[in-house]
């Protein structure tokens, strides 16, 4: 009898429980069709109207359009210290050239202010390599290119040496300009 009493009370238990949960998800639903129903400015939408208001140049829904004023920027990957460690980071730059570049390296701690930039030169070494993707139509192969940057007032960034830094620098420079190598030379 014990036995059976103990079964009851734990299957009503277990029925409750499944009843209580399955209420919320019901609620969670209409809330959600709710929310689906009204805009941002708390008017109703029609499915009709939302599919309807789209652009025509990206296909993106009339209220998730991209920011016209937010500037356009150039994404560069660093060396820097993260965590104690020499890592990659992704950064923005209004416009990629050798001095934003220097500049970021200098923000981001691999480099020491004082470190000015004297000369930044691409040479091509004579080989090529095949063109990958997104190269322009027709163009099979290109050129390889090595670079030489010469720096002043070269300092390592805090809790580096300078052949980390030098080797870090060497290698954003080669990375962001699509170099094979680049050789730093220290005035």
């Amino acid at each position: 009898m014990k036995k059976l009493m103990a079964m009851l009370v734990l299957a009503a238990t277990i029925c409750m429980a499944v009843a209580g949960c399955g209420k919320k998800a019901d609620d969670q639903t209409q809330e959600t069709v709710k929310a689906a129903e009204t805009a941002p400015d708390g008017s109703a939408v029609t499915k009709a109207a939302a599919e309807v208001e789209t652009n025509a140049e990206n296909g993106l829904p009339a209220n998730r359009q991209p920011d016209a004023t937010a500037p356009v920027v150039d994404t560069v990957m660093v060396y820097a210290m993260v965590n104690g460690k020499m890592s990659q980071v992704m950064d923005s730059v209004e416009e990629l050239n050798e001095q934003t570049l220097l500049d970021k390296l200098i923000e981001l701690g691999t480099v020491a202010e004082g470190t000015t930039l004297v000369s930044f030169e691409k040479v091509d070494t004579g080989e090529t390599v095949l063109a990958g993707p997104g190269a322009p139509e027709g163009q099979d192969t290109m050129a390889v290119q090595d670079g030489v940057l010469t720096l002043s007032g070269f300092k390592p960034g805090e809790g580096l040496d300078e052949a980390t830094a030098e080797k870090a620098v060497a290698d954003t420079y080669a990375a962001n300009f699509e170099l094979n190598q680049c050789t730093v030379t220290l005035q």
